[in-house]
């Protein structure tokens, strides 16, 4: 008789386990500075407040969409992100930032197995610095990313909520009603660049289950090499949620380069055959979603080739996610 892991055994009690994602392709710049994404990070620990019932496992918000890992009924997942939305499109037309919030729609995604949960807590985790050259995944601020195994940013000279003034309160959560828990850490004086003042920020690891995030790998090693190493994981997840952009110009140029050498016997994509550089471009393009540009400077294409081998969708055709 197989005796389950602690890892395996914790995934069996905790779940059932979602990766809650919304599409960036249809919905318009949401979160367009700093300020913006502290009141989405205070949104999110609202919204965990109000359902006690549900988990947040790890998150990150992006310029027009959003990624969270949770645990807990689907019901009570479906009503948090009802309440987030409605908050967020309120605070918005306040702004007359008039959105589509139609467009801002929930996919629900229930993760089957340990291994599955392990690659979505990674791949949100990593979202961020994909798209944010200045960022590693370890550093961007508006993901829960910053606290996973990572106890001097939990180290941070923050003050429970409860201690801030009622003005302070009331400003943090746009409303005369200050709803967060007393006991949530706000880091006061944010500044997300050092220059530009955002805060004050509450701390994710306030009401995100950080702790039981990292009890899902079996040490802090495999979650890094996992962050840094498993691109076909990666490639998995963006697959099924629709995101166009994965991995790092570097990262695709090294899966590339891994792939040359594996069946043709060189590691330098530009020197292959002409015969086999279409071949390597179809894996480029439907393996690790490289866009065209990619394709043809890796390849060293001209762009005509490339256009001719994966045309641009026409407007009124389906479009696949630009962005992550």
């Amino acid at each position: 008789m197989n005796v389950p892991s602690s890892c395996e055994a914790a995934f069996d009690r905790g779940g059932p386990f979602w990766h809650l994602y919304t599409d960036g392709e249809k919905m318009e710049l949401i979160f367009s500075c700093p300020a913006d994404y502290v009141f989405g990070i205070t949104l999110l620990g609202l919204c965990a407040a109000a359902f006690p019932g549900c988990r947040i496992l790890t998150f990150a918000l992006m310029s027009n969409h959003l990624h969270i890992i949770m645990a807990g009924p689907e019901a009570d997942i479906r009503a948090f992100f009802a309440l987030f939305r409605d908050r967020l499109g309120r605070c918005l037309s306040r702004q007359c930032r008039f959105c589509r919030m139609e467009n801002f729609q929930a996919s629900l995604f229930r993760i089957p197995d340990l291994r599955a949960l392990r690659n979505e807590i990674v791949y949100v985790n990593r979202n961020g610095y994909v798209v944010h050259p200045e960022c590693t995944p370890f550093s961007y601020w508006w993901s829960a990313g910053v606290f996973f195994f990572s106890p001097v940013a939990r180290l941070l000279p923050a003050r429970p909520f409860g201690s801030l003034t009622l003005r302070d309160r009331r400003a943090m959560c746009h409303t005369r009603e200050a709803e967060l828990p007393d006991g949530y850490r706000v880091l006061m004086d944010f500044c997300p660049d050092g220059i530009t003042q955002a805060g004050p920020l509450l701390l994710a690891d306030s009401f995100c289950a950080i702790g039981e995030a990292e009890r899902y790998f079996r040490d802090a090693h495999q979650y890094c090499r996992q962050v840094n190493r498993d691109l076909e994981a990666y490639s998995e997840v963006a697959r099924r949620v629709g995101d166009r952009i994965f991995l790092t110009d570097d990262e695709l140029y090294g899966a590339v380069s891994a792939l040359c050498a594996r069946e043709y016997g060189t590691s330098v994509p530009a020197l292959l055959p002409a015969a086999a550089k279409p071949e390597i471009a179809r894996r480029m393009h439907f393996d690790y979603n490289a866009s065209n540009k990619q394709i043809q400077r890796m390849l060293k294409l001209a762009p005509g080739q490339v256009a001719e081998l994966f045309p641009a969708p026409q407007p009124d055709s389906f479009l696949k996610k630009a962005r992550i």
